[in-house]
């Protein structure tokens, strides 16, 4: 298989020592649908195959389980030996102390990890956190849609790894297709101590460096190398040259309510259509007005409200046609209407797009799932982008001025390439509406040197972390995620991933014998087997004192060991139990 200019670049560099491999850290701009996820598979392969001095293992680290699982597939599909670590990974291929040649993980089980969560031990206030750490000191990182880490928590913490590793001597790969200069900075700020090279494919050289600190060195053909600094930071630009072959994209405006969306709907049947919003409410309400207006289509429904089986059947319900694939060439759901689920890692093409307003970098994305098959290059796309009344969950000014933005392009007649970063000769690149919308998120500082402490003091423990946590609730997103179910669970396909602040208005409550409120939850029960000197595992159903509205306490008490009064018996909950009234397979959970 030929590879693309920039991954097999990237090989070449790490295969250019005398023993494999080169002692380097990358940043990575390539443009959606390159293949980045082949570059780790291109890695992991020859690592398994050859003697490698600077690391033992490749960790891919992703922003999703469903980015995580199609890794996964395609590893299994390469014969590569993998392991992963994500919430509720089968155990049979499952490595909490990252221990495989090839590990796929996503941010949340990396980042604890590293902090020393001790994932698997919740019981320990020490446990074997030093070993997925030693494996962590030991591997190349990729950091894959890093941009995705765009609220301040999240950025703060995989910032503090960023500078942490790079202190440590590990090599790393940071991967985006739309990164703005402003991160990008900081990054490089961050990895001051070690080679960095920045990778950008182009159409003319000059693009990647525009407007920043470098001087030519060298052009080798298709290929442009810069000497660069970021304030006394080196590093070196390399410009890779690459004809791709992108589809056009028509980008029209949609004013008004969402009957608009429905005329475009009716406008453009028979074709493959998908509609992004970016609320779950926004897209129910879509659907069930589509499927009330044109009864003649088959509308699918997609969000995280889902039970993950029932996501799962609706994934496969969807059909061949939308997924590049051969087969009867069955199309399933002629409408899909989906929230941002669908921004990373499900491989769906679509004919016509319909997004709602959001920032750049997560129109970039969702263009990425329209006319995303090989033989499909030729085709024209249609965009619409719904300017409606809603920014959240994003940041309104980045909203508002990427919306100025492109109108002021369209109306000049400039058309914009959302598949390229730097364009072609015909289209703009999106990389200077990136650069001008976007800003790097705020670092909390207070956060940042709590983490410092915990991953370089020696003496710091688990119990550490914990503290953090309980006063921060979590260090990978702005929201925390609670896991609900409707009935006792047979396994974690049964499990709702709900945010923390909507819990209270679908969990059920009783009264417990003290006469006190509680909430209906299911735990894992863990007590000693005494013959065996091991833990027995079973799953039941209890009413737990939990303060719902109070999104610390909640935040505390879903994450508390509980122990029973004689000590032999604990237990962590597992799901909170939601009113089964409120859930609906076609819908979800309502809220």
């Amino acid at each position: 298989m030929t590879l693309r200019k920039g991954i097999q670049k990237v090989k070449d560099i790490l295969e250019g020592g005398k023993k494999c491999c080169e002692d380097v850290n990358f940043i990575l701009t390539f443009p959606t649908g390159y293949g980045k996820t082949t570059l780790s598979l291109e890695l992991a392969n020859m690592i398994s195959n050859s003697y490698t001095r600077n690391f033992a293992r490749i960790i891919h680290v992703v922003p999703t389980r469903a980015l995580a699982k199609d890794i996964e597939k395609r590893a299994k599909d390469e014969g590569l030996e993998y392991a992963v670590q994500y919430s509720f990974s089968p155990s049979e291929i499952k490595s909490p102390e990252f221990l495989a040649k090839f590990v796929i993980t996503t941010y949340d089980s990396f980042l604890l990890n590293l902090y020393k969560a001790s994932i698997g031990e919740p019981y320990r206030s020490h446990g074997h956190y030093d070993l997925p750490r030693f494996s962590i000191y030991t591997s190349l990182v990729h950091f894959d849609e890093f941009h995705l880490m765009n609220d301040d928590k999240s950025w703060t913490s995989l910032m503090t790894a960023v500078r942490h590793l790079s202190r440590m001597g590990v090599n790393m790969i940071l991967s985006s297709a739309t990164p703005s200069w402003k991160i990008e900075k900081e990054l490089i700020r961050m990895m001051e101590n070690r080679e960095i090279k920045k990778l950008a494919i182009v159409n003319e050289f000059g693009q990647a460096v525009k407007k920043q600190n470098c001087e030519l060195k060298d052009k080798d053909g298709d290929i442009a190398y810069y000497r660069c600094t970021v304030d006394s930071v080196e590093y070196e630009t390399i410009e890779i040259k690459e004809s791709l072959e992108v589809p056009e994209i028509d980008i029209k405006f949609i004013d008004g309510e969402v009957d608009k969306i429905i005329d475009k709907v009716k406008e453009n049947q028979g074709k493959r259509i998908l509609i992004v919003v970016n609320t779950v409410e926004h897209a129910i309400e879509i659907y069930e007005k589509l499927k009330e207006k044109l009864k003649g289509l088959s509308i699918c429904l997609l969000h995280s409200r889902f039970k993950i089986k029932d996501r799962e059947e609706i994934f496969n319900k969807i059909g061949d046609e939308w997924k590049c694939e051969k087969g009867k060439g069955e199309r399933g759901c002629d409408v899909i209407v989906a929230t941002q689920v669908i921004e990373v890692g499900v491989n769906l093409s679509a004919e016509v797009l319909i997004t709602e307003q959001a920032p750049i970098t997560s129109i970039v994305q969702r263009a990425g799932r329209l006319l995303r098959c090989d033989s499909e290059k030729d085709k024209r796309g249609e965009l619409y982008i719904w300017k409606s009344d809603n920014t959240e969950p994003y940041n309104k000014h980045e909203v508002i001025n990427t919306i100025s933005k492109l109108e002021e392009l369209l109306k000049n007649n400039k058309n914009v390439s959302l598949k390229l970063p730097y364009g072609n000769k015909n289209l703009i690149g999106y990389a200077d509406i990136v650069d001008e919308v976007i800003k790097a998120p705020d670092v909390d500082v207070g956060l940042a040197l709590e983490l410092e402490d915990i991953a370089e003091n020696i003496f710091s423990t688990k119990e550490d972390l914990d503290d953090l946590l309980d006063r921060y609730c979590n260090i990978t997103r702005g929201s925390f995620i609670v896991n609900v179910a409707t009935e006792i669970p047979k396994s974690e396909k049964d499990l709702i991933p709900l945010e923390g602040e909507l819990v209270d208005k679908v969990v059920v409550k009783d009264i417990n014998e003290k006469g006190e409120q509680c909430i209906k939850a299911y735990v894992e029960e863990f007590y000693l087997n005494k013959t065996t000197d091991t833990d027995k595992v079973k799953l039941k159903e209890m009413c737990i004192e939990i303060d719902t509205k109070d999104l610390r306490n909640l935040c505390k008490q879903y994450r508390k060991v509980y122990e029973d009064e004689d000590k032999e018996t604990r237990y962590i909950i597992y799901a909170l139990k939601a009113d089964k009234e409120k859930y609906s397979q076609e819908i979800g959970l309502r809220i």
